[in-house]
């Protein structure tokens, strides 16, 4: 019996095993078989999916090109832009400059028109002046006989049209004004008031009276006294490298000429004078003792230096910088209001033109400034404050400006 259940038992295990292998053969049957029909179902459509999916992948490739493109063509678009811009700001420029420049042209027109009419006036008042004048004193001449005056430091080439108007063409006139006949011309040209005294225009002129001759023997002797110039100092000049002296406010011809004797020929060689330099410039030119620093040579030519010469530059720039100046509390004034400036000590011709060509004309506006106005008028002017406040320009202004209120000469006869 026991024998029988065994058997019965191993036959038992063996069926099962053998019915597990037989479903697991089934189950990997029908996987394959599972596996074979979705694959031959679905083939086509991975075929599909996969064509669809390189067609992809190539039309990216496509859009990245036209996208390269388009930002290149962008690039190129706002590199194009850019310089269209440039351009256009570039007319803009080109016409502001052509509007400016046609305001300029008119304004100048405008100006031209305006001196052409003081001038034309000036004329009319020097013609309708010349019967005060007593040519039984200092003579006649006429145009046939015509010296340079303009030799005559003082005298600009304005003041010897004015003279020849005047019928005044010659030295020897000139040599033999009396006070009285100064005094006439003063107000017939309108010149400041003891400037052609201060000038020594008589002088020079009598000095100019010498014949060619003598002339040529007075250069020859200043020649000689070169040894007194330190020429390792105001630095050394050939005549080829000479500027026009004359520029200078206060050289004529012909302290040009006697300066050229010394082998003085440039401005920079005049900035660099020291006070021992011009007092043997001085003595060696026989110059009036005392003029150099009056007439300001030294600046002068330290200002011209640094505008190549060119003076009307020069005040034209300081001309430009009249809206730095309160006017309306100064009080405004013209060329024919002018007072002699160089009246006021620490003011030469130089300080004065450079005044006037910042608009500042007479002592009154002179006797108003305050300091924020001194301290401007020294930037501008290129001197110190000290200058202004040491000479006291104001209270010398002042004095001046009541003194001409009531009538009194600004320079009496000795």
């Amino acid at each position: 019996m026991n024998t029988l259940i065994i058997l019965f038992a191993q036959t038992k295990g063996a069926a099962i095993v053998e019915i597990l292998l037989l479903l697991m053969v089934a189950a990997i049957i029908g996987y394959i078989t599972s596996w074979l029909y979705f694959r031959s179902i679905y083939k086509k459509r991975i075929l599909v999916v996969e064509s669809e999916r390189h067609e992809f992948n190539n039309r990216i490739i496509n859009l990245n090109a036209e996208i390269s493109k388009l930002n290149k063509n962008n690039c190129e678009n706002i590199q194009e832009i850019e310089q269209l811009e440039l351009k256009v700001n570039a007319l803009r420029e080109l016409h502001k400059e052509a509007v400016g420049e046609t305001d300029e042209m008119k304004l100048k027109k405008n100006k031209a028109e305006q001196l052409l009419y003081n001038k034309n006036e000036a004329i009319i008042q020097l013609i309708q002046g010349k019967h005060f004048l007593d040519y039984n004193s200092f003579g006649t001449a006429n145009e046939a006989e015509k010296d340079d005056l303009k030799m005559i430091s003082g005298i600009s080439p304005l003041i010897e049209e004015q003279l020849n108007v005047l019928d005044i063409y010659t030295f020897r006139q000139i040599s033999k004004f009396t006070y009285r006949d100064i005094e006439i011309i003063n107000d017939s040209i309108q010149y400041f008031t003891g400037r052609i005294e201060k000038d020594e225009w008589v002088i020079q002129a009598k000095e100019l009276l010498n014949s060619k001759e003598l002339r040529i023997q007075l250069l020859e002797e200043i020649r000689k006294r070169k040894a007194l110039i330190h020429y390792n100092r105001i630095g050394i000049a050939k005549i080829e490298e000479a500027d026009d002296l004359t520029i200078i406010s206060g050289i004529g011809g012909w302290i040009k000429e006697k300066l050229n004797a010394l082998d003085i020929y440039t401005f920079k060689q005049i900035s660099n004078f020291t006070n021992h330099d011009v007092q043997m410039v001085t003595e060696a030119i026989e110059f009036f003792p005392g003029r150099i620093e009056r007439d300001e040579w030294i600046q002068q030519a330290g200002e011209l230096l640094l505008k190549a010469g060119k003076k009307s530059v020069l005040l034209k720039s300081i001309e430009e910088m009249k809206d730095r100046v309160n006017f309306e509390k100064l009080g405004k004034a013209n060329l024919q209001q002018a007072n002699n400036l160089t009246l006021i000590n620490g003011i030469g011709i130089w300080t004065e033109e450079k005044l006037n060509s910042l608009g500042v004309y007479t002592f009154k506006q002179i006797s108003k400034l305050t300091q924020l106005d001194v301290e401007i008028i020294a930037e501008v002017l290129n001197i110190s404050t000290d200058r202004i406040d040491n000479y006291n320009w104001i209270s010398q202004a002042a004095a001046l400006s009541n003194r001409q209120y009531h009538g009194v000469k600004m320079f009496p006869k000795n």
